[in-house]
């Protein structure tokens, strides 16, 4: 299946989210622009989820009064929420309760089926032995999902789907300062075994737009490389959005870029640099080595008020 470059991000439609969204979350009709926008301008990609507050709702009334029969073309990308360790364990009991979230999230999106539905709790691929993954692919086979995906944030839970079959597509964090998915040789890796890659996290949440002089007191550890990253935008005469951006377009394992937006000036302007031409090579690998080995407080963002 055909998927765009951009893939659009829509937990910024369902909340606020980002240290830079200063807008805060958009309202109904602003978040439906932000859509159309996205649609008519060849973004065929949403990437969703219930935790995103009422994100599949905007995204289901998109769909149901805009794109209308044009659904073969259409990539809807949700999440199986957290599975409680308390809930009765047996096949049949779990099944039900995820058969009925996904259907529940079909019907609030107006949609027939999942072309990629992930865990969104990497660790609920542990759960006895992979029962989570064996109701997903039950729920495959029953053409409500056609492919089975993960969201990771370590290379270990990347290293732990690969012993899925099932498992078909994985969404992992990737950027100008987080390299781990390339060291590790787990990129080529994952591509090796037919996965469908989205990149998420291209700009960290907004935090490589941050100023090194007005970090708040539990992002200090990034000033210093926040300031190396000045210092080589200045060198090239690149601003930083192009340089993340593009820098992660290029790597050839990945397939798309799951990228939100709380205006429609931010779509076309990731859209705009998404048809630039690549960066210099010389600029690629002062990349690989300026930012080779950023502490995990900075690249994960679950750790910054820690």
């Amino acid at each position: 299946m055909f998927i765009s470059k951009m893939t659009l991000g829509a937990a910024q439609l369902g909340q606020n989210y980002g240290i830079t969204n200063i807008h805060g979350k958009p309202d109904l009709n602003l978040s439906i622009d932000i859509l159309k926008y996205s649609w008519d301008h060849g973004i065929n990609a949403y990437d969703t989820a219930p935790s995103y507050g009422n994100s599949e709702e905007i995204i289901g009334s998109f769909i149901s009064s805009y794109i209308k029969s044009d659904f073969k073309n259409l990539i809807i990308v949700s999440k199986l929420p957290k599975i409680e360790d308390k809930i009765d364990l047996t096949f049949d009991h779990l099944y039900t309760i995820i058969k009925s979230i996904i259907i529940q999230s079909l019907k609030i999106l107006h949609i027939d089926k999942f072309p990629f539905y992930l865990i969104h709790h990497a660790p609920d691929i542990l759960i006895k032995d992979g029962i989570v993954v064996e109701c997903l692919n039950q729920i495959k086979k029953e053409k409500l999902i056609d492919q089975i995906g993960i969201s990771i944030y370590n290379p270990a839970e990347a290293e732990t789907s690969l012993n899925y079959k099932e498992i078909d597509a994985i969404q992992l964090p990737f950027n100008i300062f987080d390299h781990r998915f390339i060291k590790t040789g787990l990129l080529k890796k994952l591509k090796d075994h037919n996965y469908t890659i989205f990149a998420r996290s291209i700009y960290l949440q907004g935090l490589i737009f941050k100023s090194p002089e007005t970090l708040p007191k539990n992002l200090e550890i990034a000033r210093e490389i926040l300031m190396r990253l000045h210092k080589l935008c200045n060198e090239y005469n690149i601003d930083i959005a192009k340089l993340a951006l593009l820098f992660v377009r290029d790597i050839p394992e990945i397939d798309s870029l799951v990228i939100g937006a709380e205006k429609v000036e931010q779509v076309a302007d990731n859209l705009n640099i998404i048809k630039d031409d690549p960066l210099d090579h010389n600029l690629r690998k002062q990349i690989f080595e300026e930012f080779s080995d950023i502490s995990e407080k900075v690249i994960n963002p679950s750790l910054w008020n820690k």
